[in-house]
């Protein structure tokens, strides 16, 4: 409850009007109705002849019993868990509002009247047919409300909400510059990225090219995590035969004209993981198959480290401009690759084979 309305309820206990009420306070019954609506609040002054006429203590009179004050804040907690669900969106506004109010210093509160805000300006906006100084004005009053959280919460979940929320109100303030500054404070971290928060303050060709960029890393990050299945796994657990189908079946999917650039380094390994794989399985002719095709690889990569810097070509990564000239080791890959076949004691059951031997000869 509001003050005006303990005020009311009180008053009306004590069977009291409020020209009654506004008599013995010698103010105004306009004044009293403007309380109990929530129009305004008593001057401090009053609060001393108020308890005497309504028979309560100031704490009870303010709301600060103790046991009413926790029953209240539990309200708002459960309306502030729950609030991402609700349908009606002003109504959700004016409950953290007034949560805000009771509870000054609740930075919760303040980040969920600030998302509120966020919420509003669009509903209003974009489907009442509000008015465009509304839709600012809301976004005006987020930013603020979040700039706070951010300054003041010592929470990291808080703030990384309250960072997410800066950057969508300043992108449609129409201030990228201001954007993107609060975007590279993102933190790394699983979930919300700065690369998603950075996406949202870009626009047009700059946009599209980080949009690529992203997909260019996320490729890497899962041919990774495939590559763990595989890299040191038993080719007779199913799941490692997966992985190598799967890594490769994804590099192919994105880049579908072969220009795979440093991607060969991947169909690399796959191919030499499954010429491993013939070999238990007495299938040497295979395993030639397979290395033969790793040796183009390594080739191929070798070409793309003497190249410097290239772009892809698939339409889906076209953007992406890669320096390969840090990728150069002190020897190739095809002679790593040499190296390997000769000295690893798992090519043994092909060393008698013709094509073998021309293989590994310098």
């Amino acid at each position: 409850m509001t003050i005006g309305e303990r005020i009311k309820d009180l008053r009306k206990k004590n069977d009291l009007t409020q020209e009654k009420l506004a008599n013995y306070l010698n103010v105004s019954y306009q004044a009293i109705s403007k309380w109990e609506c929530g129009v305004s609040s008593p001057d401090l002054a009053l609060i001393g002849p108020l308890t005497k006429l309504l028979h309560v203590s100031a704490d009870e009179l303010l709301g600060l019993n103790e046991a009413v004050s926790d029953a209240r804040k539990a309200e708002f907690d459960a309306a502030y868990h729950e609030y991402w669900k609700a349908d009606d969106k002003e109504a959700n506004y004016r409950i953290s509002k007034q949560a805000v109010t009771e509870y000054p210093g609740e930075l919760r509160y303040v980040e969920w009247l600030a998302a509120n805000e966020y919420y509003i300006a669009f509903d209003e906006n974009y489907r009442n047919g509000g008015s465009l100084d509304y839709f600012y004005e809301m976004l005006e009053s987020s930013l603020k409300h979040y700039l706070t959280v951010l300054e003041e919460s010592c929470d990291e979940g808080l703030r990384e909400n309250a960072l997410w929320g800066i950057v969508l109100d300043l992108k449609y303030l129409n201030r990228p510059d201001e954007a993107k500054k609060y975007a590279e404070l993102f933190p790394e971290k699983k979930g919300q990225r700065r690369d998603d928060a950075l996406e949202l303050c870009l626009e047009g060709e700059e946009r599209h090219a980080h949009r690529q960029r992203m997909l260019y890393d996320s490729m890497n990050e899962l041919c990774r995590r495939f590559g763990n299945i595989w890299h040191f796994g038993d080719t007779s657990d199913p799941s490692v035969l997966a992985a190598l189908d799967a890594e490769e079946a994804v590099i192919k999917l994105f880049i579908p004209d072969g220009n795979y650039l440093g991607f060969e380094w991947n169909l690399y390994h796959i191919d030499t993981k499954r010429a491993q794989h013939a070999i238990k399985q007495g299938d040497a002719e295979r395993a030639m198959d397979y290395l033969a095709k790793a040796m183009i690889h390594a080739a191929r990569y070798d070409a793309v480290c003497r190249c410097g810097k290239s772009s892809f070509t698939c339409p889906l990564l076209s953007l992406c401009e890669h320096d390969w000239s840090d990728c150069l080791w002190e020897h190739d890959m095809v002679y790593y690759m040499k190296e390997e076949l000769r000295e690893s004691k798992v090519y043994d059951p092909l060393r008698e084979r013709e094509d073998f031997k021309k293989m590994i000869s310098d």
